[in-house]
């Protein structure tokens, strides 16, 4: 314990330093916004370098790790000079709230599983977002006006629309099994081709639908039906969106670099001749992708 704290205390006067009289101009010139910003920044890569060691801890989580503490603690520091709080207030604020939301580690809850648990875990949370928190002497009302407003705004879309999709089915709104979820995508692409092609679909692969006069408004709208749908299916099939499109745009990322390295300008090439390259790269890479399946995530 007193190494961890010993370090903490390092990087605390670290920042204090960069901060402070004498430190580093850009970090003298950030502010909240600013930090809101590289927070979801950093932690993106915190998510990319797990990615990339499947899951397992490694140097490079390590390194990610620290640079979101680091804005943390920087952001906590930033809002120390207003006086508005410190990190004190922070690690205080957030211990307070897990001994309040684990009732069956610090007092004599009793549950039988994870379900049990993220269900008074809600509870709890409901009843605090009920009441009126004090923050720095300042009365936050932090009633909520539906269920949905617990998923954060500022999420990735594809993440808020399945969280949205979780939200509505644990007040009783979902299909029952995947089936429902499945024929709903089926529904909702069947719109999007019917404005793609009004007239019936063409055979001629020279066609372009977005080249003739659609209603975008109306297309956009059907393809985020589409999208919303499909993270919906995802949920059911208790897998997250956002990882099995992450593992998907692994694979593409390392087949197209195939018909780079083979081609230096592809854009010269017939389609023909560069989806042969990318069939070739995608039965190479077949091989490699059973030893090593990735780190898709199920959903509990």
């Amino acid at each position: 314990m007193r190494e961890r704290l010993a370090a903490l205390q390092e990087l605390l006067e670290i920042v204090d330093r960069l901060r402070g009289p004498g430190g580093c101009p850009w970090d003298q010139k950030q502010t909240l916004h600013d930090m809101g910003r590289h927070l979801l920044e950093e932690s993106c890569e915190v998510v990319d370098a797990v990615d990339e060691s499947a899951g397992k801890p490694s140097a490079h989580v390590c390194e990610e790790l620290g640079d979101a503490l680091m804005n943390v603690l920087l952001a906590a520091r930033i809002a120390e000079d207003t006086d508005a709080f410190s990190i004190t207030h922070v690690a205080q604020t957030i211990s307070s709230k897990l001994v309040r939301r684990h009732p069956h580690v610090f007092s004599d809850v009793v549950v039988s599983g994870v379900d049990d648990v993220l269900h008074n875990w809600n509870k709890i949370k409901e009843l605090e977002a009920a009441n009126s928190d004090h923050h720095s002497g300042e009365v936050v009302n932090r009633r909520r006006k539906s269920h949905l407003d617990q998923v954060p705004k500022s999420l990735p879309p594809l993440s808020r629309a399945f969280q949205f999709g979780k939200k509505a089915a644990e007040l009783g709104f979902d299909w029952p099994t995947p089936d429902g979820a499945f024929e709903k995508v089926e529904e909702e692409l069947d719109e999007v081709r019917e404005l793609l092609y009004p007239t019936g679909r063409s055979d001629s692969h020279e066609s372009n639908p977005a080249d003739t006069k659609l209603d975008r408004d109306a297309l956009t709208q059907e393809l985020g039906d589409l999208l919303f749908a499909v993270a919906n299916l995802c949920r059911k099939a208790k897998i997250r969106p956002d990882d099995a499109l992450r593992s998907t745009l692994r694979k593409f990322a390392t087949r197209f670099r195939a018909i780079e390295e083979r081609f230096p300008e592809p854009q010269k090439e017939s389609l023909a001749t560069l989806e042969e390259v990318w069939q070739a790269a995608k039965g190479d890479a077949a091989t490699g992708e059973a030893d090593n399946p990735g780190s898709i995530r199920s959903e509990p």
